[in-house]
């Protein structure tokens, strides 16, 4: 069934009724964007405007969010907001294989990487050399072989700690064998000798992570997902002055950081003169719920007169 504008309007109904701004996080804004995701995978293109508005008031959610950790000094939930993709795959390659099969002895992620952008070309992209393609489309490897298994990462959990048992027995021997009489460093390898007296490269698990495995990104951080859906639809001008608000949030969590390394009860310790307060609001963002109202009189806008076009709404979205 199609979505109509009676269910975008019980949408934004709901989400008003259920916003509780003292209690709000990552997850009650995620599962109002799963909402909407769904409806907006039914709607047509007719109800387009009304969707990304929608769209945009989720986004002020997080950016009042944002501001909330940053003036609080809450770096973790920040940074999974802001910064932490909140779903990547580890692509565990099969290294054997390729260099058997193949002929590759050096950068075998690399390599791999240009196998997949040959095959799905457009609908590959990369993030800071980390792959983002749709998870479906890497079945085709594993079956070819190219990929020995595709494990979701837990987030809150470091890569060296979740995948230590999934490196291959052979390495994982030499490993332990050069434990046993040496110290290592993580990222670095290094060299020991095996029980007849063979010499063997022992890697630790983040070398080997980084020679045999891919980090593919199924679900951006909550403020990169929501960018991304609206960067082709809101005018640049909104576009940017979200931005300046992000902005604006790590400078104030760098602010309140180096604060807190001084002052017990910052920003108002007694050690604090009153005379600096002001420069300490300042450099608070004391963000509200302004922008989210604004959106919302866009969208009362929208659905009372078929004819208004938003300014926040690039014109091709119109037509």
């Amino acid at each position: 069934m199609d979505t109509t504008i009676a269910d975008l309007v019980k949408f934004n109904e709901s989400l008003d009724s259920k916003l509780d701004i003292r209690n709000l996080n990552e997850e009650f804004i995620t599962s109002r964007q799963v909402e909407l995701d769904n409806l907006s995978k039914n709607s047509d293109t007719e109800h387009l405007p009304f969707i990304v508005l929608s769209y945009a008031k989720l986004m002020e959610l997080t950016v009042l969010l944002a501001g909330t950790y940053a003036d609080n000094c809450k770096i973790a939930d920040f940074s999974n907001l802001v910064v932490t993709p909140r779903h990547i795959d580890v692509c565990i390659l099969n290294s054997r294989l390729i260099k058997e099969d193949y002929g590759i002895t050096e950068n075998i992620p690399l390599w791999f990487k240009k196998q997949v952008h040959k095959c799905i070309d457009s609908q590959y992209s990369e993030d800071l050399g980390r792959m983002v393609v749709d998870p479906s489309l890497l079945f085709n490897f594993v079956e070819q072989g190219l990929l020995l298994r595709i494990i979701r990462k837990e987030r809150h959990k470091r890569l060296s700690d979740q995948f230590r048992d999934c490196i291959p027995n052979d390495v994982q021997l030499a490993f332990s064998q050069c434990v046993e009489g040496t110290r290592v460093s993580a990222g670095t390898s290094v060299t020991g000798f095996g029980s007849k007296g063979d010499r063997v490269e022992c890697l630790d698990v983040a070398s080997w992570l980084a020679s045999s495995t891919v980090l593919n990104i199924v679900k951006g951080s909550l403020r990169t997902d929501l960018i991304n859906v609206l960067r082709k639809t809101m005018s640049e001008d909104y576009l940017k002055s979200v931005n300046i608000k992000f902005e604006k949030a790590h400078n104030s969590l760098d602010y309140v950081n180096t604060g807190r390394k001084t002052f017990v009860q910052f920003p108002y310790d007694e050690g604090i003169p009153v005379s600096e307060w002001n420069d300490i609001n300042q450099a608070l963002c004391h963000f509200t719920l302004d922008g989210y109202d604004m959106i919302q009189a866009e969208l009362d806008k929208s659905l009372s007169n078929p004819y208004y076009k938003s300014p926040f709404l690039k014109g091709m979205i119109y037509h």
